[in-house]
């Protein structure tokens, strides 16, 4: 499996070694820089942290990555819970964004670290090397911002945004601007029904751009091609996170009246039902959103896993 630098539509290849890149961002720096020299990056590796948020930026002959670390499993998912998330202008005044995600992104955006500026001075610096950008829940929503950024404000190109399990970041206007730069060149990978995904809710001023690959309960793959979320495909989709077997098993957080939803009828009020259990489910943090995992789910789908380093 080799990374394909100059891809211009989907790699399963660029997938794979994306996905091993969002999941390795979890581990300890060393870690992840013995996995870029045995996947074949072997040029400048650079670890970020501060304020949080944290991730690595590799080399390769002709590639730069940026992977961002998600939410730490066994920490609430203060990101998510906050349905009161608020949307502020970003740097090139197109559109809105989440505030939350962006303040996480101005964190180690042109700001000298250890290392220097890793972000933007090492994407600046790139030669005739192709960024890719990825990650993994909160760190998925950091990649895309991290694209936007890097396209129309440092004006540097981006070949490519592979994300897993990210949520909404930025509403219509915001959507329309960076689908029309890129988005044939992200995949946004959803399993199953992780919940992750479906959150800030379209009804907040909130939706997806670009493709999407889905994976069901057996893991049957399906995809979308790239395009902004509609209100018909927000609420489909919301439905879709629905598991009525499991939710007897949780009282309180859904009425029968939301059995309606198979039928297709799927209302506001539906929608705030889904509101007040996905905060529930959230609040407990990423150990119990089981579709959610990375390492469980995400890399098994993709029928890829972590190199022993």
């Amino acid at each position: 499996m080799s990374f394909e630098p100059h891809a211009t539509s989907f790699s399963m290849a660029n997938a794979q070694i994306l996905a091993q890149a969002a999941a390795m961002a979890y581990r300890e720096p060393a870690q992840s820089a013995k996995w870029a020299k045995v996947s074949g990056f072997t040029g400048a590796f650079d670890f970020f942290d501060n304020a949080d948020t944290q991730g690595f930026v590799v080399e390769g002959d002709d590639t730069i990555i940026v992977a961002f670390r998600g939410t730490q499993p066994n920490r609430p998912m203060d990101w998510f819970v906050d349905f009161r998330a608020t949307r502020g202008h970003w740097d090139h005044n197109i559109g809105e964004v989440h505030d939350g995600f962006y303040n996480a992104l101005r964190k180690v955006w042109g700001v000298t670290l250890a290392n220097g500026e890793v972000l933007p001075k090492r994407l600046v610096n790139r030669g005739n090397k192709t960024i890719w950008i990825t990650g993994h829940s909160l760190g998925g929503a950091l990649a895309e911002l991290c694209a936007a950024q890097a396209m129309f404000v440092s004006k540097i190109p981006v070949q490519g945004v592979y994300t897993f399990g990210q949520p909404r970041v930025g509403n219509n206007d915001f959507a329309d601007a960076v689908n029309a730069k890129l988005g044939s060149g992200i995949f946004r990978f959803v399993n199953d029904r992780d919940i992750v995904p479906r959150v800030p809710l379209f009804s907040m001023g909130f939706c997806h751009y670009g493709g999407q690959h889905a994976f069901d309960h057996a893991g049957k793959a399906s995809s979308a091609e790239s395009a902004v979320e509609t209100l018909n495909e927000a609420l489909t989709f919301a439905r879709g996170a629905f598991n009525f077997h499991v939710l007897g098993q949780v009282a309180g957080l859904l009425t029968d009246s939301l059995k309606s939803v198979v039928k297709g009828d799927f209302t506001e009020e539906h929608e705030k039902a889904f509101r007040d259990r996905a905060i529930e489910i959230l609040k407990g943090g990423v150990e119990k959103i089981d579709d959610h995992s990375m390492d469980k789910h995400y890399l098994v789908r993709l029928k890829t896993s972590l190199p022993q380093v």
